[in-house]
């Protein structure tokens, strides 16, 4: 751990509740969990399927088609079709409802789970029980019988139809492996072992086994005709799902590896039907053989391919977590502008943060403090500026104290749950003793760290043991490190994280800022280049591709087909397992739900101007949806005056959140907004506007990101300006020597540039490389 500690229990006086005085992080900690064998392997929290190990029965299984919930009754399978009528959610009606003859289990058990499956165990006694397996994406509920008759409940409002596999209309009984289904508007395979009798009393359906192999294995139909291609497969359930993935830096790609181990219920087929959502084909370059078979998701079509294996691959171009300075080697045509970087100005906003310099002093608003004034440092360090050694050591300072531990301290301290298998920050906020939000608060500890590790070598060797153990608490890349669930707050098939630790009540899980869930792999990828841990980098390029394109698909419907027609709003500000909201945890204000998806600002979310024209589309739905609100709150209130919808109606974080993202598309216009309005306290006072004011400046200069060029190191980024037509080469290089960089545009080598040690290095032009 270098000269890092943490407590290997938790502390008795840390997460105290006031009112109780019950400590929330040990309770959760003694939490009883569901689980078959309880062997001491770290459960999976922030996913899918928590309610599996947190509830005693397991709810709001979304695997995509399909919903799956448990009772004492048995289980519930829905098979939506179509959007509720204001496009928020998903219809779940009619569902299958799936029991036994004489059958009353007493609660679910998580049996076995890998990447993007689960099996658990709905039992009633140890000789009568029925286990299930789910995928995500996976068409199929599979469900395995011990000592239970099946049996299906149909009730007449369904209005049942059976068919054969030639989608023949079928009198039961009938004896075979399969059934064809019409029930509530839906189409469903049912397969079995050979020799299986389905019978029915015109109330329900009653299932008898032929021999000593019992299974059903349940299929959605897009098509009554589908039913043949979903037969040649039923039989193969997955035992094992397992993602890895590769950075090529020099060809500027992820290559991810999807991996299904099955075992046949009958017959010799072992391949499986997999679907896949916008995020995972929009942007791939491998090849992807689709079947046809396609379904309607809270995350748009999902597409499904058949195999055991796939390959998806994706370009990655690189990020930077921040900009050079703004007096760049390329500067831009003298134009007489009256908005030109002010070099006093930018170190009047330092001296000012340097005077004030503070830390909130739990995970959440201190991390964030910690990255302000880590960006405040390393742009004093960029600029030579005389309040760096005050900001910097102040930050340096303050890393150190949440990294270490000594008996007896209660805050500003990581402690491990020995039961949970979980590393968390004291003081806690948000839930987070219970592994909310996780990979919010610590991302901005990864980042921190990596800034203060570029400026500070013997930071990164002390304390980088301790960074990378707590960026593994909410993103553990090995599967083989058992002191962590593997990915804990990241959903590899959904494409992003969730931030409920345990669920809801419900059994969904939800995400509301998609940008700092985008920041927290940013982190992974600055301090793995910094402590020069290629896993931990590689994991965080793979984490960081994902997140911004699904926030791009499910947050912002960027490509217009993931929201149905019936969504009346242009983005949403939380997701939910097949929902979505408009609006956050704390208001509805649409200056918020926009800019909770663009905090902090970095050029990290440089994925929201990838098009420049959608990018300022993006900000008129802003501006008009403000404005709309503000009407609505006129009419509702007397004597109101309604704010204009310009930035001018903004100050503190938000304006600099919605600065942030236009200096990404339109850094002139930021220049003269922050002229305009530089004497609003507003503006002048909020220390994240020396961010601001430094990367518009910065922008105006390089012009946008090209995004057919890349470097062969992950922190690199290449722009062009529209102006002079130049490209500028960008590295940040936080190691200790300097790093030659080549660059490329696609697989055409344009050179190569000497990236200077503990520095952001911008060359205008390259040598040629070797």
């Amino acid at each position: 751990m270098g000269k890092g500690a943490y407590a290997a229990s938790i502390p008795a006086g840390v997460s105290v509740d006031k009112r109780t005085q019950v400590n929330k992080a040990a309770a959760f900690d003694d939490k009883p969990v569901y689980l078959m064998n309880n062997d001491d392997r770290p459960i999976p929290s922030n996913h899918w399927d928590s309610s599996l190990f947190f509830q005693n029965y397991g709810l709001g299984l979304w695997s995509s088609p399909l919903r799956v919930d448990t009772s004492q009754q048995g289980f519930q399978v829905y098979y939506p079709t179509e959007w509720k009528s204001d496009g928020s959610d998903l219809k779940t009606d009619n569902p299958l409802k799936i029991g036994g003859k004489d059958f009353n289990p007493g609660g679910t058990k998580a049996k076995d789970w890998s990447d993007w499956m689960v099996s658990f165990r709905l039992g009633e006694s140890p000789d009568k029980y029925i286990d299930a397996t789910l995928g995500e994406g996976m068409p199929y509920v599979w469900l395995e019988y011990h000592g239970v008759q099946p049996t299906l409940q149909l009730e007449a409002a369904g209005n049942a139809k059976f068919f054969d596999l030639q989608g023949v209309a079928l009198t039961l009984p009938a004896t075979g492996d399969a059934l064809g289904l019409e029930y509530g508007g839906r189409s469903y395979g049912i397969f079995a072992p050979d020799g299986t009798k389905f019978e029915t009393d015109g109330t329900g359906l009653t299932v008898t086994f032929s021999g000593t192999s019992q299974f059903l294995v349940i299929c959605p139909l897009p098509a009554a005709k589908d039913i043949g291609t979903f037969h040649q497969y039923a039989f193969a359930v997955p035992r094992e799902t397992r993602l890895t993935w590769q950075y090529d830096p020099d060809k500027g790609t992820i290559s991810t590896n999807w991996k299904i181990k099955t075992e046949s219920l009958k017959g010799t087929e072992t391949q499986i039907i997999q679907g896949w959502l916008p995020h995972h084909y929009r942007n791939n370059i491998s090849k992807l053989d689709f079947n046809g078979i396609d379904y309607i998701t809270g995350r748009g079509t999902m597409h499904c391919a058949v195999g055991n294996e796939f390959t998806l691959t994706y370009p990655f171009t690189g990020i930077l977590p921040n900009l050079p300075a703004p007096n760049l080697p390329a500067p831009k045509p003298s134009d007489g502008d009256e908005h030109d970087f002010d070099p006093a100005r930018l170190q009047t906003q330092l001296a000012g943060i340097a005077a004030k310099l503070s830390f909130g002093g739990d995970t959440y608003w201190g991390g964030k403090d910690l990255v302000r004034n880590g960006q405040a440092a390393l742009i004093a360090h960029e600029t030579k500026d005389p309040s760096h050694d005050a900001i910097f050591n102040a930050e340096r300072a303050e890393l150190v104290n949440w990294f270490t531990y000594t008996p007896g301290k209660t805050d500003h301290l990581f402690a491990y749950y020995p039961k949970k298998k979980g590393l968390v920050g004291f003081n806690s906020s948000f839930g987070s003793e219970e592994f909310t939000d996780n990979h919010f608060h610590y991302g901005y500890f990864t980042v921190a760290s990596a800034l203060v590790a570029m400026q500070d070598p013997q930071f990164a060797t002390d304390y980088g043991p301790m960074a990378t153990l707590v960026a593994k608490q909410y993103a553990n890349w090995d599967h083989d490190d058992k002191r962590f669930p593997f990915l804990r707050t990241f959903d590899v098939w959904q494409g992003h994280s969730w931030a409920g630790g345990i669920g809801s009540p419900n059994g969904t899980n939800n995400q509301e800022s998609s940008s700092e869930a985008t920041q927290s792999w940013a982190g992974l990828i600055f301090l793995g280049q910094a402590l020069g841990n290629k896993d931990m980098l590689a994991a965080g390029v793979m984490g960081y591709t994902f997140e911004s394109q699904a926030a791009m698909d499910y947050w912002f419907n960027s490509h217009g087909d993931t929201f149905p027609p019936q969504w009346p709003h242009p983005i949403a500000g939380m997701i939910w397992s097949s929902s979505k909201v408009w609006g956050t945890w704390f208001t509805g204000d649409p200056a918020w739900i926009f800019g909770i998806q663009w905090i902090p600002s970095s050029p990290t979310l440089s994925y929201f101007v990838h098009d420049p024209a959608w990018a300022k589309q993006n900000w008129d739905n802003l501006m008009k949806a403000f404005a709309d609100n503000q009407a609505k709150d006129a009419a509702k209130k007397p004597g109101y005056v309604p704010k204009a919808a310009d930035i001018q109606s903004f100050d503190g974080d938000l304006a600099s959140y919605l600065l942030g993202y236009v200096l990404m598309y339109d850094p002139a216009w930021v220049d003269q907004k922050l002229d305009e309005l530089g004497s609003n306290p507003g503006f002048a006072q909020n220390p994240w506007m020396a961010n601001i004011y430094y990367m518009a400046h910065s922008m105006t200069t390089l012009g946008h990101v090209d995004w057919t060029c890349h470097g062969n190191t992950a922190t690199s980024m290449v722009y062009v300006n529209d102006v002079t037509k130049k490209h500028s080469y960008v590295v940040w290089n936080p190691l200790a020597t300097a790093q030659t960089v080549k660059f490329f545009q696609g697989s055409t080598s344009l050179g190569q540039m000497v990236a200077n040690p503990e520095t952001i290095t911008i060359a205008t032009s390259l040598l040629p490389a070797p």
